[in-house]
């Protein structure tokens, strides 16, 4: 534990959305445990979005790696440089690598502040640039409760160490802009249930026709809309689940930005989705029930977190893993999950419908 509390904070995280959207518990209990201290956090892209309007924050710093790499190498590098001193200039006196990247590493190193905190892992020689290197298992530990682990270096209460729940945050506007995107075709229907059959990898998508199956259940036996999500490049399987489909959806995939598809995911009654960032998404929200469909290699690490989330898994518990995942094999174990598990699941999570 640090023997001085820091004044000016800085949280490192450069990741995906989805490991974005599980540090947020790590957020509120920083501003738990320091109340008056200037707290800011750098995130990458789309990531970024995650903490907009985050009440706990002073500051999100963004940048953008991918638009970065359709730059020169000059200009990246002075793009490099601009971070830098924009980091620098905050005057930071702690900071907190969540991720413990390579780039990031050397962010905190750059950073100027005496207290830098990151992890110490996969026997990498970055630890170095950390002054306070936190040797970090991550066998049979979610992602949340490891980056808990991490910031309870610098914090030490074991009050701290809890497992506090996800946390996004909506503006009026946006949640009114999800309303107008969900009145289009609106039908009788009380309920809504959102299907997001996209995934950042191939291996980690459940067959579509399984999706349409699924939705015409659905909408027959609980009398609920079925609505699409997802980005632009889930289009094509969007449309392909809506032929599919006996009623037509309403598709609102490559329709909304970021911040729409938040504020779109938390009017939905139950969200049934790939393992991706818009489950993670979803399980961060007040009203949604979330049901992730997964192989065996997330279903430790990226379980769903929090108490109206549950995956449906043939995998193993003991059989998650960090490295050198076989994908094929994952992805076989993913095919195992029937139709019919999926509707159990639904009956467990709802059974409050009235069919």
């Amino acid at each position: 534990m640090s023997s001085e509390a820091p004044t000016r904070l800085l949280l490192l995280a450069i990741r995906a959305i989805g490991d974005v959207v599980l540090i947020t518990p790590i957020i509120r209990q920083l501003r738990l445990a320091y109340p008056d201290v200037y707290l800011a956090a750098l995130a990458d892209g789309q990531s970024a979005k995650i903490l907009h309007h985050n009440p706990h924050l002073d500051r999100v710093i963004e940048i953008d790696r991918r638009a970065a790499r359709r730059l020169s190498k000059t200009t990246q590098f002075k793009q490099w440089l601009q971070c830098i001193a924009d980091i620098r200039h905050e005057q930071f006196d702690t900071v907190v690598d969540l991720f413990s990247g390579p780039r990031s590493a050397m962010l905190a190193w750059l950073s100027g502040a005496s207290r830098r905190y990151g992890e110490e892992s996969r026997n990498r020689v970055r630890g170095f640039l950390y002054s306070h290197s936190v040797a970090m298992p991550r066998d049979d530990r979610h992602l949340t409760e490891q980056k808990l682990a991490l910031v309870h270096s610098l914090v030490g209460s074991m009050d701290f160490y809890q497992a506090p729940p996800l946390e996004l945050f909506l503006t009026s506007d946006e949640s009114q802009r999800a309303l107008s995107l969900l009145a289009n075709g609106q039908t009788t229907a009380e309920r809504i249930v959102g299907l997001v059959p996209g995934a950042g990898s191939p291996w980690r998508m459940w067959p579509l026709d399984r999706f349409a199956q699924l939705a015409d259940f659905l909408v027959e036996h609980y009398h609920v809309r079925i609505v699409l999500v997802g980005g632009a490049d889930d289009r094509g399987i969007c449309q392909r689940i809506s032929e599919l489909m006996n009623e037509p959806p309403l598709d609102l995939s490559g329709q909304t930005s970021l911040r729409e598809l938040i504020a779109v995911l938390a009017e939905f009654d139950l969200v049934i989705s790939n393992v991706t960032g818009p489950m993670h998404i979803a399980s961060a929200l007040p009203k949604p029930h979330v049901i992730g469909l997964y192989g065996e290699a997330d279903t430790v690490q990226y379980a769903p977190w929090g108490n109206r989330a549950m995956m449906v898994t043939k995998g193993r518990r003991e059989g998650a893993y960090w490295q050198k995942v076989d994908y094929e094999q994952d992805y076989q174990q993913l095919l195992e999950i029937s139709v019919q598990d999926v509707k159990d699941a639904v009956f467990q999570v709802m059974s409050d419908w009235h069919v």
